[in-house]
């Protein structure tokens, strides 16, 4: 008899629903990408390269589901900033369970030997939204986190040789061991940008990928931060004139982050 009621029972619950993680699909590659709808719109040809797609909504963020080369994929259109960026990652990796998460989109060069449309893979990305110093030089300013110097997270090292490998005549030079600079800032100080590069080397800087990386490391998925340039301060025409924005490198971009979906 209790073993009739167990049989009638899953059955039922399969009826409705409850057990579902079978049926799940297994997503191979979730894409975060920038969308405000203001020219900063960085996810279009990612979505239209979609094979099979469709859009699901959640908590009011648009997630595009379909297949690039074979591959179960997910793009993201995460509004601008950190906080923005952990939210979709999280609720991301948790909807849909992807292998493997990379963060795409455009960032501003921070030194003269990068161009626009050149790539930096983040070997290292660096979260630099805390300084503290006396007055308003920025070269006397120092940067902490929690009394520490700034923490710094990786790319996962498979992902970047497989990115480093893809050749696509779309983009410029790839700076394969590069290190972005991820915060909510605007830096706009020669000064400030020169401190930096001194510094940690950084070649960019951008708002996203330190809270992707962040999250991705506390669930454990590997994680891959590319970011194409789309105007350089350091090659502006005057003091604290970041050079013009440049749309098509966020479309070139995408174009070089399929190629690696494909390689991956």
């Amino acid at each position: 008899m209790q073993k009739i009621k167990y049989i009638m029972l899953s059955t039922l619950f399969l009826s409705l629903g409850v057990f579902t993680s079978c049926n799940k699909p297994s997503y191979d590659v979730m894409v975060v990408g920038v969308n405000n709808g203001k020219g900063w719109e960085e996810t279009s040809i990612l979505i239209n390269s979609l094979e099979n797609k469709k859009e699901e909504k959640i908590d009011n963020i648009s997630f595009h589901i379909g297949k690039i080369n074979n591959k179960q994929v997910v793009v993201v259109e995460s509004p601008i900033g950190t906080s923005e960026a952990a939210m979709t990652t999280t609720i991301g990796i948790k909807q849909y369970a992807p292998k493997y998460v990379i963060s795409e989109g455009t960032a501003g060069g921070h030194h003269d030997n990068i161009n626009v449309n050149d790539i930096v893979l983040g070997k290292d990305i660096l979260d630099i939204s805390s300084f503290k110093g006396p007055g308003d030089d920025p070269s006397a300013w120092e940067g902490k986190y929690n009394g520490l110097e700034h923490p710094t997270l990786q790319s996962n090292e498979n992902l970047l040789k497989i990115a480093s490998e893809v050749k696509c005549e779309k983009v410029g030079h790839i700076t394969v061991n590069g290190v972005i600079s991820s915060s909510d800032c605007w830096n706009t100080s020669v000064d400030f940008v020169n401190k930096l590069y001194g510094r940690y080397k950084e070649d960019c800087e951008e708002m996203e990928s330190y809270a992707v990386a962040n999250v991705c490391k506390h669930y454990n998925i590997p994680s891959l931060a590319i970011r194409v340039i789309s105007n350089n301060l350091m090659l502006g025409s005057e003091e604290g004139e970041p050079g013009e924005y440049n749309p098509e490198a966020g479309k070139n971009g995408q174009y070089y982050t399929i190629d690696v979906i494909k390689a991956i």
